[in-house]
């Protein structure tokens, strides 16, 4: 599965196994950028609890987060996580495969709304460059009708992402989606 060893579900005890549990009853599966985690029961409990929480924001969809796992996975090289967020975009939000390529060449094609689709843009500005992000950048979004912690949250998400697509390219997780 990776270059490091990680607890199978049928191994798990304790922690693990009742993270594990929870994340098979959503998903009726463990992930294997999930399993990972189980080598840190604490870091593995983090990261679910990020998931949940992007899952679940109270005012950001959570195809924004998927567009955001993606576009930030495709300019990391991680292709785990792109094939796990284009499944995602096909199989949850209806996306072709061809819409997919159109918004990894140009975020403006994100099928978002506007608020959400400034939101995008700005994370991934952000996370090539997060010294060029401005005021100015912040006071758009707000025109946008974003608020600041929307405006955290999204950036974060980003955040987020660049540091787990390092951590599975590091350790060649292998796919486990189809």
């Amino acid at each position: 599965m990776s270059l490091i060893t990680t607890t199978l579900p049928q191994q798990a005890e304790g922690k693990i196994a009742e993270i594990y549990q929870e994340i098979e009853s959503k998903f009726g599966f463990i992930p294997n950028a999930i399993q990972l985690g189980s080598i840190n029961p604490n870091h593995m409990a983090r990261h679910w609890q990020g998931i949940q929480e992007t899952i679940a924001h109270e005012t950001l969809s959570a195809k924004l987060f998927t567009l955001i796992r993606l576009l930030v996975s495709e300019t990391m090289h991680c292709e785990y996580c792109v094939g796990l967020n284009a499944g995602i975009l096909m199989q949850t939000y209806g996306m072709s495969a061809e819409e997919i390529a159109q918004v990894k060449h140009s975020a403006k094609q994100a099928p978002l709304d506007e608020r959400e689709l400034a939101l995008l843009e700005f994370v991934i500005k952000g996370v090539g460059d997060s010294n060029s992000i401005t005021a100015e950048d912040i006071e758009g979004l707000k025109q946008h009708g974003c608020s600041e912690r929307e405006i955290f949250d999204a950036l974060a998400q980003g955040a987020s992402q660049v540091a787990g697509d390092i951590i599975l390219n590091a350790f060649k997780v292998e796919h486990d989606f189809h």
